[in-house]
């Protein structure tokens, strides 16, 4: 039941990241299987950037000539996008092993809902219901995400095709389009080259979904996780004075090597993910601006439909971000009150020392950064939100004059 139920949650990410060539585990991968992953990692990176790098091109060459604002905030959404999603599986790919620590650990970590299969593990009803209620949790976002994605997806993909029908359907011309706004080294709107190009930008807008979305839900099922141990822990000092001294020292001893492993754990999903946080935070704030100004300013049903999938994913994806770094940094905080809750006043001096020791340390709580700059908790998710209005309304305010 153990590996059954924490697989299971991790299905959809492993399917994600496996698109991108980051593996999660190593088992059913043979050395060759392996290396190709390896090689597909690169080659869709290349394949991406292909892209990218037409956009940059049309952004400085529209800009050479003179193009509004308003014209060019249309593909910054796409680039910062993208960019952000590199930045996650970047850093992921070159710590593909810390992440097969860090699951590997927590795979032998989770407690069973039947049963004690796990050594150190004694699971109650209590602790049943906090398995049961995060799994749940864990589940519910992860399938949200892929609700929000896969109409990101879609509609970036079909709107252009949409789009010509309708054009010629009024028109009776064909006008070729293409997802992102590109300028090539060859001319890609012919009936030749058009279906390859368009297939091209179809399979980078997947690439790019598969690196936010498997990205992000491992990091949320990593803060799940950790953080449902932590509640675990913290039923676990409550109930840890026993009828015998013995008894309750190896208990105590028990407990406090857990809290070392969650807290290396935390210090492990801190070196995946503290780098490109930063760079998430620092983005979002302008991606849900630009999204915000389109939407308000352009009139076109596509281009509103398009920018508001994007506006969408965007305060979804921030909002979990911060939320699931909140519920990890307060669940390793309320360690304090289980233990307190505890009855500490009947054992001896000794093991009295010894939990003013643990007091002391679990009322630091274990988070999780911005590399250094800022904590990822709902604080900081405001701050995203009251910077994004306040760069908002300096455009409107600019776009107007």
């Amino acid at each position: 039941m153990t590996k059954v139920v924490f697989e299971k949650s991790l299905k959809l990410t492993k399917l994600s990241l496996l698109i991108t060539g980051i593996r999660i585990d190593r088992t059913n991968y043979n050395r060759f299987v392996a290396k190709l992953l390896h090689y597909l990692f690169y080659f869709n990176l290349s394949f991406l950037y292909t892209d990218i790098g037409a956009e940059f091109w049309w952004f400085f060459k529209e800009m050479q000539t003179g193009k509004s604002f308003l014209e060019l905030s249309f593909c910054a959404p796409c680039i910062i996008i993208a960019l952000l999603g590199t930045a996650k599986c970047v850093f992921l790919f070159y710590h593909e092993d810390l992440i097969i620590n860090v699951l590997n650990k927590l795979r032998s970590m989770h407690p069973t809902l039947e049963g004690n299969d796990v050594p150190d593990v004694d699971v109650d009803e209590i602790e049943e219901k906090i398995v049961k209620n995060s799994v749940k949790c864990l589940n519910l976002v992860i399938s949200l995400l892929y609700y929000v994605c896969t109409p990101v997806v879609v509609s970036f993909s079909l709107i252009p095709v949409v789009s010509m029908a309708f054009h010629y359907y009024q028109t009776g011309e064909t006008k070729y389009m293409f997802p992102y706004q590109v300028i090539y080294f060859f001319d890609p709107f012919t009936k030749e080259r058009w279906p390859i190009v368009y297939l091209h930008h179809v399979w980078s807008t997947v690439i790019v979904a598969a690196y936010v979305f498997g990205s992000d839900t491992l990091f949320y099922a990593l803060c799940t996780y950790i953080q449902m141990h932590f509640k675990i822990l913290r039923h676990r000092f409550e109930n840890m004075v026993k009828d015998s001294t013995e008894e309750t020292r190896a208990q105590l001893v028990k407990n406090i090597v857990r809290h070392q492993e969650l807290i290396e754990l935390v210090n492990q999903v801190e070196i995946l993910y503290s780098k490109s946080t930063l760079f998430n935070i620092v983005t979002s704030s302008v991606l849900i601006c630009l999204s915000g100004f389109n939407i308000t300013t352009l009139k076109d049903t596509s281009v509103i439909i398009l920018f508001g999938t994007f506006l969408y994913m965007s305060l979804s994806q921030i909002s979990l971000l911060c939320y699931f770094g909140d519920l990890l940094m307060n669940s390793s905080i309320q360690l304090t009150g289980g233990i307190y809750n505890s009855l500490w006043y009947e054992t001896d001096q000794e093991i009295k020392k010894c939990i003013l020791l643990i007091i002391i340390r679990t009322q630091k709580p274990c988070k999780l950064t911005a590399a250094k700059f800022a904590d990822l908790n709902l604080s900081a998710f405001t701050t995203i939100l009251s910077r994004s209005w306040s760069y908002f309304a300096l455009l409107r305010t600019m776009y107007k004059e």
